[in-house]
């Protein structure tokens, strides 16, 4: 068994009051090298009874100037989640694609927009309607309940050059693909990502790199859905970290209450890192 080859049995996992919780620890290279933590994210409930909406947000910054990037599409798609929010005819989708056109067109204004980026992940949940927007890496799981655990029933596209659909942009584009795993800019050759899509980074946009999210709206099954995770790399690129793994331990830190969820899960990996910034969000269902 590796070191992250674990199960749980036992009785169901009880079902979790709705709500959110949220986490973020600065990973072992920032805080050698004095950088703050370029994680930023959004763990909130608007309103209340059948028009209560659940948000939960992650935005992980990259390059000088990544946490002021991420802090800025925090603060700009959440408040556009808040003040649609407010509106009747504003359904999860719309907020979820309004935020990113508000934030997309504040990161590109900002002074730091040339450099520096961020990923982001956008989950809005109304009732039994669940809307999805996602930018990079942070990857979103939608977990639901077999007898005693969690098991993985949808995960986020992660933008990155091991999807046939991005990959192939990039080299129409004319990115330069470096160690299969970067994208290098086709005209200053020191410039590299390792998302194919990001808020920001703008001098990577005529290699391909897009701002534009990804969205799925799915209807939740009140049967078996029971929560969601949306978590920066920082917990996902850990060696052995699968989504399976991620249920498990979730499913046994509901049965003690919905805080324990990212705290649990960040604590399974402490022993070995996390060496990069690490935010977790959780959205009981």
């Amino acid at each position: 068994m590796g070191i992250f080859d674990v199960c749980f049995g036992g009785s169901e996992v009880p079902r979790l009051k709705r709500g959110t919780a949220m986490i973020t620890k600065m990973g072992e290279m920032h805080q050698e090298a004095n950088v703050p933590n370029q994680d930023f994210g959004i763990a909130e409930e608007l309103g209340s009874g059948e028009d209560a909406v659940l948000v939960a947000c992650v935005f992980d910054g990259h390059g000088d100037d990544g946490h002021e990037i991420s802090k800025l599409a925090a603060k700009l798609a959440g408040d556009e989640i808040r003040r649609l929010h407010g509106r009747a005819e504003s359904d999860v989708m719309k907020m979820v694609s309004s935020a990113f056109r508000v934030a997309n067109r504040g990161v590109d204004d900002s002074q730091y927009s040339r450099t520096s980026g961020c990923t982001g992940s956008i989950v809005v949940v109304r009732g039994k309607d669940l809307a999805v927007g996602n930018v990079g890496d942070s990857t979103v799981v939608l977990m639901a309940n077999r007898k005693s655990s969690y098991y993985p029933r949808w995960v986020s596209t992660d933008h990155r050059l091991d999807e046939p659909a991005e990959r192939q942009r990039i080299v129409e584009n004319g990115g330069i693909i470096y160690e299969e795993q970067y994208v290098v800019d086709k005209v200053e050759k020191n410039k590299g990502l390792m998302v194919t899509r990001t808020m920001g980074d703008v001098d990577m946009r005529p290699n391909g790199v897009l701002s534009d999210p990804e969205l799925k709206r799915l209807t939740l099954n009140d049967a078996s859905d029971r929560l969601l995770v949306v978590a920066s790399d920082g917990l996902w690129d850990e060696d052995g970290v699968s989504f399976q793994f991620a249920c498990s331990v979730s499913a046994k830190a509901a049965r003690r209450d919905l805080q324990a969820v990212p705290k649990e899960l960040l604590k399974a990996i402490e022993n070995y890192g996390p060496a990069d910034d690490c935010t977790i969000c959780a959205v009981a269902l």
